[in-house]
């Protein structure tokens, strides 16, 4: 149970809020690249912690993300003339570049010097695999930029996908760290039929796709297990095979918000971000990448339906609460354990059905339940150290690169806390 208190620290992100505050000392994805295809093309609102931003990408390639709201009389710049280096307000003609510094007044006479004492609100950005990414912290306490795995390989391997979730994130990414709601809500009641079930894969190593399915629907109690690292922490999801081995999923969480759930080697490197929009709607990010080749654009256009949610550019899904996900009881009787199509979309409807901001007070959780308090623990603490003058964990660069996520069958009584790549101390796990 959490307060309520704490749950108002955990789960508001404005400006001058404490997990506001901590959010913003990491970079964020915000927009998709696309969205800014190329140079002086239209800008497109963003919205992040509770701010409300105008994205454009200047005459030489580079893009800015800025206040909405021109400083002169408050219009919105999002209706603004992006041309020749600079976002231009239609109002009376300001116009500001990517830094924010206001480049032309043309209302005001030639000698004035006023608009050199104008600057309007702007953040630093990253394009870089699909995504584009900001900081909107102090500048002094700005970090390099995230070296994750996915960044190993060219843009051309990596798909970036989002789609909007009208729920505040904490519950979404409790979705993302909960190992048991495998074994329910993503459940396919083929996946019952046990006759097929060895393929031969239920030994010591890597179990296949359909192995892997076939252990989390038939031991649907995974033993969860938490371990903290310099990163952030990690858990591991424990279930026991039919020929006896012990089964182990391993997620890590980079704090605050980078998850990488565990993949198979076959599925290539991941990483999940829940970032908020505002206190009560979220970006659910996902960034994957292709280790043999390029994406092809059937491929980039596939994952566009976000795991059973078609969404349009700007990362509006087709289904939602307004259409009921598009749930089919003839396929919950037949089909799935939900009878709704999609496991992305499975996720959306269960954390966006507990109300917007999940009263937490009345939970009752369990021993699968451990990764999550583990989060609530650590996320609010780093939000009341915040409010003391406090700052959150730095980032190494270095750790950042071998952190992986982990899949694996080992034999029965060894240590889970040994496996995993680059286990160990190289990789911030503290053993």
């Amino acid at each position: 149970m959490l307060t309520h208190e704490d749950n108002e620290l955990l789960c508001r992100v404005g400006p001058g809020t404490p997990m506001g505050e901590v959010l913003r000392r990491y970079w964020l994805p915000v927009l998709t690249s696309e969205e800014l295809p190329e140079p002086d093309c239209p800008p497109v609102r963003a919205k992040l912690l509770g701010e409300e931003l105008v994205a454009f990408r200047d005459t030489n390639g580079d893009v800015g993300l800025v206040d909405n709201y021109c400083p002169h009389r408050r219009a919105s710049l999002f209706f603004g003339r992006n041309e020749e280096s600079g976002l231009r307000c239609v109002y009376h003609g300001w116009k500001f570049d990517i830094n924010g510094d206001c480049i032309d007044m043309p209302s005001e006479p030639a000698e004035s010097n006023f608009k050199d004492k104008v600057k309007i609100t702007a953040y630093p950005t990253v394009d870089r695999g699909g995504t584009i990414w900001t900081y909107m912290g102090p500048k002094e306490l700005q970090p390099p930029f995230l070296n994750l795995q996915i960044f190993d390989y060219p843009d051309s391997h990596i798909i970036t996908n989002r789609v909007q979730s009208d729920a505040n994130y904490v519950q979404v990414i409790e979705g993302n760290i909960d190992s048991s709601h495998i074994s329910f809500l993503h459940r396919n009641l083929a996946d019952l039929d046990m006759s097929d079930f060895d393929d031969g894969t239920d030994i010591v190593g890597t179990p296949s796709n359909k192995m892997s399915t076939k252990i989390r629907g038939a031991d649907r109690n995974a033993r969860v297990v938490v371990q903290e690292t310099n990163y952030g922490w990690r858990y591991v999801g424990i279930r026991t095979t039919p020929n006896g081995h012990n089964h182990l999923r391993i997620t890590t969480n980079i704090f605050p918000i980078y998850q990488m759930i565990s993949r198979l080697p076959s599925q290539g490197p991941g990483v999940l971000m829940m970032v908020p929009r505002d206190d009560e709607t979220c970006w659910r990010w996902s960034v994957s990448a292709r280790t043999d080749r390029p994406n092809t654009e059937e491929e980039r256009e596939d994952r566009k339906n976000n795991s059973g949610n078609k969404t349009d550019i700007h990362g509006r899904g087709e289904k939602g609460k307004w259409n009921d996900y598009m749930l089919s009881r003839d396929d919950q009787r037949n089909l799935s354990f939900t009878g709704i199509g999609g496991v992305g979309t499975q996720d959306q409807a269960v954390t966006e059905g507990m109300a917007v901001i999940s009263d937490k007070q009345n939970e009752h959780l369990g021993t699968s339940d451990g990764a999550i308090i583990h989060n609530r623990k650590v996320m609010v603490n780093a939000a009341r150290a915040m409010l003391e003058g406090i700052e959150p964990m730095k980032h190494d660069p270095a750790v950042l690169g071998k952190v992986r996520s982990h899949e694996e069958i080992m034999p029965f009584g060894d240590d889970w806390r040994l496996y995993g790549a680059f286990a160990g101390e190289d990789a911030g796990i503290k053993v």
